[in-house]
């Protein structure tokens, strides 16, 4: 499960400039900044300044939103909702700390080391991870405390328990996964056990605080808000496969590209498989591009109508990106790792990468 950097694709980029999202994005850009420099002051009070190490904001916009874009957009989605300016920066506060322990969890499952805080705690990963946790479950503590004067008593137990058991559903999943999976689910059924948990409900994560605590927006309006980012989240994870494919193979992880060779695949695509398989390591980088592309394609066919499901809900709520430009979205959250993969795949599919 991750919230990890995205929009890495100079395609991507550009496009976000020339269409005007950029701009539709900077008013939600220059309030994040804002609360990721509030969170490093609140991060004095929670551990001694020996242990954090100096950290710049990037300077450029479209930098910054390479490393927070999903918060950005659940923040414009907020002010589209109506969300007064000290409210969304109350969630926004705290979606910074939901983030940070998605990301520290993630690297305790997958023996990374990706900072979300600027700590200097030397070498050790775990360590590292378990430091980075310790110290957003703090800082939530002061989020509410500080910024977050409308939470009711009982409304900050709701949210932590709604965040607790949300965040536990998603890590049962990732936690069956660890000593690897026994069987392939149909694609359908993947997407809907798998993908719309660790991404679908792992993008909901953000809308846990308003959902409790922001009575001026009908209750139907976040209810319809969390299925588009549901979907969005699917799309996301579903993408995520394509790009770990080698990796997901070697670790006998679910991935979606499998699913569809197994169940839908050429006979030549399944007997490659059952070769890459065999080998019982991780296959050499590549081994999508060139054994089973066509797959490849097909599942991100399949994040495209999901994210544009998610923005036609988030339409219907008066949001701004248009549903249509959905595969430029799923270009974008291809990452660093996977621009050049999605591109290589999806030529001539339907024409819209």
């Amino acid at each position: 499960m991750t919230l990890s950097p995205v929009f890495r694709s100079p395609e991507a980029v550009e496009a976000l400039r020339s269409r005007g999202y950029l701009r539709s994005l900077r008013p939600s850009i220059k309030a994040q900044r804002e609360c990721v420099g509030r969170l490093s002051e609140l991060l004095l009070d929670v551990i001694s300044p020996d242990y954090i190490a100096d950290r710049r904001q990037p300077e450029e916009d479209v930098d910054f939103l390479q490393e927070n874009f999903f918060l950005v957009l659940f923040h414009s989605l907020f002010r589209t909702l109506g969300v007064p300016d000290e409210r969304l920066r109350a969630y926004a506060l705290l979606n910074l700390c939901i983030k940070g322990l998605v990301t520290s969890g993630d690297n305790l499952f997958d023996g990374e080391a990706k900072m979300a805080l600027p700590l200097r705690l030397g070498k050790g990963k775990r360590f590292a991870s378990i430091m980075q946790m310790l110290s957003f479950e703090h800082l939530i503590d002061r989020i509410l405390e500080e910024h977050a004067p409308f939470f009711s008593a009982q409304q900050k137990v709701l949210f932590r328990r709604s965040l607790l058991t949300r965040m536990a559903a998603i890590g049962t999943l990732e936690g069956s996964e660890e000593a690897g999976v026994q069987s392939v689910p149909e694609v359908d059924a993947m997407i809907d056990r798998v993908h719309r948990v660790r991404g679908g409900q792992l993008f909901a994560l953000a809308f846990v605080a308003p959902s409790i605590a922001e009575s001026g927006v009908e209750p139907s309006k976040w209810r319809a808000a969390e299925r588009g980012v549901s979907h969005l989240g699917t799309a996301f994870q579903i993408v995520d496969d394509v790009t770990d494919f080698e990796f997901d193979l070697g670790r006998g992880s679910h991935n979606i590209v499998v699913a569809q060779i197994v169940h839908h695949g050429s006979a030549e695509e399944r007997a490659a498989l059952e070769q890459v398989r065999a080998k019982g390591a991780a296959p050499p980088a590549g081994t999508l591009e060139q054994y089973f592309s066509g797959p490849a394609a097909e599942i991100l066919d399949i994040a495209r109508k999901e994210a544009e499901e998610g923005f036609a809900i988030w339409k219907g709520l008066g949001f701004w990106f248009p549903p249509e430009d959905a595969a430029l979205f799923v270009r974008a959250i291809a990452g660093d790792n996977g621009d050049q993969r999605v591109r290589q795949v999806s030529e001539g599919l339907l024409g819209v990468f």
